[in-house]
């Protein structure tokens, strides 16, 4: 790439930092609304490295790694996968990147996408065309942007003929890491807009080039053991204003499209589990999985998926939570955005923490009203921020989290909003293959060791 083009593009990123941001604060100023760890004792903080390290890190890896640094880590090692490893053309992949965080207003992650674009030698004028009117986007270029915007901002209405003549022209491989990439983008943009983060210092940084050591992350699968439930309130009263929107699909209804998807068609073949173990890590080859999630995943784009999945399975090990509450958290995330599989997968996943099958369906119908009284006040209120975080995470303010902090304390409170991220990774892939509900409780077998997706 010409030093011609790296100056010429300069005010393009500078213009983007600050034109668009979170509270209308330009994201290369503010301040961060969470502690973040200074270079030098985030690095100490973090597992041993084996390859790589002492570099200048992002700022999410220094919020996170305050209380949880080994997810932290597992974090910069998905973030290289995604951003060096995908199967996807790398313009294109920083391309998709770009739109995900345009839709999610994300002026941190829409820079980064730009600054992965300039090192790629990409000219000022496709960039410029990139940023510019949706109508003027190169046909070639078009419907998989477009793809990765539907993902982002209404995953559930994507038709299959548009994943159709992507996969056709694409080929499997390559429109599963689409999918993958928009996920991953709506996990990351909510973790820099949800914790209110600054750019750095001296701008977007290259990929991370790190590996830490053996026995930095779990070697296999750790959730908490199922709690003791507790009953749902009488006389509660409701601290959430009622939202006329949310009671508009009924209970019932909702079990109607829950059944609908477990007769869905996928937009890829489901592999079968022997046909994909030989492609995966001794830890995670070593105990099978009916989960359709996990078998496209791993399937496909293994390189993708199992940094995410030891990303989630770190966050566990890390910071256990409740497990009724983080289900409770994930199914006001899936009515949000109308994701039938991932819904269904919590009714299955409140089972395993201990609810029987008339208090799950107790349970998640109190969840679908607009009544939240039956709920104690905390919980209450991260359900609002759940809901505030799937639909408009760019209205997001420092009392949100700080309210977090207060109801849970702040290791919790990170692990948790992690955990709400998580979410909207986890419902972009389930939409983005439309994936069939399975009819049997895939969990039930982990029930008296570990379970949950991946």
């Amino acid at each position: 790439m010409q030093e011609t083009t790296k100056v010429s593009t300069l005010p393009l990123l500078t213009g983007l930092l600050r034109s668009a941001s979170t509270n209308n604060t330009p994201a290369a100023t503010r301040t961060a609304w969470v502690p973040m760890l200074a270079l030098q004792d985030c690095w100490s903080r973090l597992p041993r490295v084996e390859e790589g390290g002492g570099t200048d890190l992002p700022n999410w890896a220094k919020a996170v790694a305050v209380h949880l640094p080994r997810t932290a880590a597992a974090m910069l090692e998905l973030d290289l996968a995604q951003r060096t490893r995908s199967p996807l053309d790398p313009v294109l992949r920083a391309k998709l990147r770009w739109v995900v965080a345009h839709a999610n207003r994300c002026a941190y992650s829409e820079a980064y996408a730009l600054a992965d674009l300039r090192r790629l030698g990409c000219e000022v004028r496709a960039i410029k065309t990139l940023t510019g009117p949706i109508a003027s986007w190169p046909e070639e270029d078009r419907e998989p942007l477009e793809f990765a915007r539907r993902l982002t901002v209404s995953a559930s209405t994507i038709d299959d003929d548009l994943f159709a003549r992507l996969r056709s022209r694409f080929g499997d491989s390559q429109v599963a890491a689409m999918v993958l990439l928009a996920a991953y983008g709506n996990f990351q943009d909510r973790i820099v807009l949800g914790l209110g983060l600054p750019m750095e210092a001296g701008g977007p940084l290259p990929p991370i080039a790190v590996k830490f050591a053996p026995g930095a992350f779990p070697s296999a699968l750790h959730v908490p053991s199922p709690g003791a439930a507790q009953p749902l309130e009488r006389a509660g009263e409701t601290l959430v204003p009622r939202d006329p929107e949310w009671s508009e699909l009924s209970f019932d209804d909702l079990q109607v499209r829950l059944e609908r998807q477990r007769d869905r068609i996928p937009r890829l073949p489901v592999p079968d589990w022997s046909e994909i173990r030989h492609q995966l890590p001794p830890t995670f080859a070593a105990a099978p999985t009916r989960i359709v999630w996990s078998l496209i995943c791993l399937g496909y784009v293994p390189e993708l998926a199992v940094p995410w999945s030891v990303a989630t399975r770190t966050l566990w090990a890390e910071c256990p939570q409740d497990r009724v509450f983080e289900e409770s958290l994930f199914w006001i995330q899936t009515r949000s955005i109308r994701c039938n599989y991932c819904m269904g997968h919590c009714e299955m996943l409140l089972e395993v923490a201990g609810l029987d099958k008339p208090s799950v369906k107790e349970h998640t119908r109190r969840l679908a009203s607009d009544d939240w009284s039956a709920f104690p006040p905390a919980e209450q209120r991260a359900f609002a921020l759940a809901r505030k975080l799937t639909r408009t995470p760019w209205r997001l303010s420092p009392a949100d989290y700080r309210t977090l902090e207060n109801d849970l304390g702040p290791k919790a409170a990170m692990a948790t909003f992690w955990w709400l991220c998580r979410g909207l990774y986890m419902t972009r892939v389930s939409d983005g293959f439309q994936l069939p509900l399975e009819r049997e409780n895939v969990f039930a077998e982990y029930a008296t060791k570990s379970s949950t997706q991946d």
